[in-house]
């Protein structure tokens, strides 16, 4: 491309960020997401947990669909505020184990258990604070929960399943069957020895969804405060309307949210 022509497109890529939202940049990306967003600076914290009663943690995996989950999300909860922070970015992540926010999960490349913040922040998370996750997300949630991991039996990034809800769930209450996007290579599977193939023993993880394949396509735990997993993409335009199980997670999120003392424990968020 001419030098005359990568001006233009950097001026167009500044023009469609003033109409999407805010730009930022962290340790090794810069790009743009949408309004209502924030990411947290390397410097310049404030202490504002006091007064943010709507804000929802996004863990960035660095998926080419991250952006495009928060939109579907932010369509959901137009008041809310997500706070993006960046899967390696360790430091702030840490801070997050004693936070009192609701946590999302994003897809991403790789294998869960290479996500070592985000399967610790999980585990520390679970059953304090309501989890989404979606794709690598579910299989982190899955994994920190002693599921194992293997190959899927049918690997195809951008095909289109039917999925068949299973058991009885929360987020998916009144659904029977549906179609959605998948692009993962990955699955989950229940531990060897779980009660059944359903209900995972201790964890109170459960299998609510599965595709043709057999393979588990969404789980959620049976506890109050609940997390959820999905390894299929709900905002892909080859899914169905899932606006349902969206905005059931989100009133839980939500709903937990108005139940909590504003003295949550100390979070660093920008001003």
């Amino acid at each position: 491309m001419s030098r005359t022509g990568i001006v233009l497109l950097k001026k167009t890529r500044r023009r469609r960020a003033r109409r999407i939202g805010v730009m930022f940049s962290c340790s090794h990306v810069n790009t743009w997401v949408p309004a209502g967003v924030v990411s947290p600076p390397r410097t310049g914290l404030v202490d504002e947990t006091a007064r943010i009663r709507n804000l929802i943690c996004f863990i960035d995996h660095f998926d080419s669909f991250s952006f495009n989950v928060l939109a579907w999300l932010r369509q959901g909860s137009p008041g809310a505020r997500f706070l993006r922070v960046a899967s390696d970015d360790l430091e702030f992540i840490q801070r997050l184990h004693s936070a009192r926010f609701p946590v999302v999960l994003s897809p991403g490349p790789g294998h869960p258990l290479e996500a070592h913040a985000s399967m610790n922040l999980c585990r520390a998370l679970m059953g304090r604070v309501p989890v989404l996750g979606i794709c690598l997300g579910h299989q982190i949630i899955g994994a920190a929960s002693g599921w194992e991991i293997a190959r899927s039996s049918r690997p195809f990034h951008g095909s289109r399943k039917k999925i068949s809800l299973v058991g009885e769930s929360y987020f998916w209450e009144g659904q029977h069957q549906f179609h959605a996007a998948t692009y993962n290579s990955l699955v989950l599977t229940p531990p060897i020895g779980s009660i059944d193939s359903i209900q995972s023993g201790d964890t109170g993880l459960k299998i609510v969804g599965t595709c043709d394949e057999g393979e588990i396509q969404a789980i959620e735990t049976s506890g109050p405060v609940k997390a959820a997993g999905v390894q299929f993409h709900p905002e892909s335009f080859l899914s169905d309307d899932l606006s349902v199980f969206r905005d059931r997670w989100l009133q839980h999120a939500a709903d937990w949210l108005a139940t909590q003392s504003s003295a949550t424990a100390p979070l660093l968020i920008p001003s």
